[in-house]
């Protein structure tokens, strides 16, 4: 008698397909897990305000969290990992309220506003986000996460700017110079604000600075010549 071969059940490849089968079979611990990765990443974000991304290890960010160091480890491989999904999340928030914005709020009011709530962040030391901010500009280590952070930002604003003008930036760069004109001139105070621990009046910097950016923008976006069109 011949043997049949035996037909072997294939399996969902790692990665998403295992996480979206464990998601189905283990919905409880799925959510118990979902929970924990959003602790972890609520006390990391106070304690890079409070402590300092540098001086923040993973065996602190486990103690807030009330998480064994290895549960840590098994949700972020790193602390730049936890900086980067932190990061992610913070542009997420800042595309969602560019979206909502856009029917009642000109872009130039949009940066203008969102530079001084992070002003006033800065000066109460009480945003969770602060000490990312902070790290993602100075520290080296978070250089490739800090360009990522910068790109997106442009790219929601520039976004914004072409769906407010009717651009296209697919053949129209001038969405994207106003969105790095605009944040440049949005936030190059408060990095000079940091280097000078404080020492300059950065919601009047913010104005000045502002002023001079959104000038300069709307001149750009006046209708060009039909020569350059």
């Amino acid at each position: 008698m011949v043997k049949r071969p035996k037909t072997e059940t294939k399996k969902p490849a790692g990665g998403v397909g295992d996480q979206r089968v464990a998601e189905i079979k283990y919905p409880r611990r799925t959510e118990r897990r979902k929970r924990t990765r959003a602790k972890i990443l609520e006390v990391a974000a106070k304690q890079f305000s409070e402590t300092g991304y540098g001086a923040t290890t993973m065996q602190n960010i486990a103690d807030a969290a009330d998480v064994h160091v290895t549960t840590l480890f098994m949700h972020f491989k790193a602390k730049g990992d936890i900086a980067l999904n932190l990061a992610a999340l913070s542009i997420d928030a800042f595309r969602r309220r560019a979206f909502d914005a856009r029917e009642t709020v000109s872009v130039f009011d949009f940066v203008r506003q969102e530079a001084l709530a992070v002003a006033k962040a800065l000066k109460s030391r009480t945003k969770s986000d602060l000490g990312l901010w902070s790290a993602l500009y100075r520290d080296k280590d978070l250089a490739f996460a800090w360009s990522e952070y910068d790109q997106e930002q442009k790219s929601v604003v520039a976004d914004y700017v072409a769906t407010t003008y009717g651009f296209d930036r697919e053949v129209d760069y001038r969405p994207d110079i106003v969105a790095s004109l605009l944040l440049t001139s949005a936030f190059l105070p408060h990095r000079r604000w940091l280097e000078t621990s404080s020492q300059v009046n950065l919601t009047h910097e913010i104005a000045a600075a502002m002023d001079t950016g959104e000038s300069a923008a709307r001149h750009i976006l006046e209708p060009l010549p039909s020569t350059a069109l």
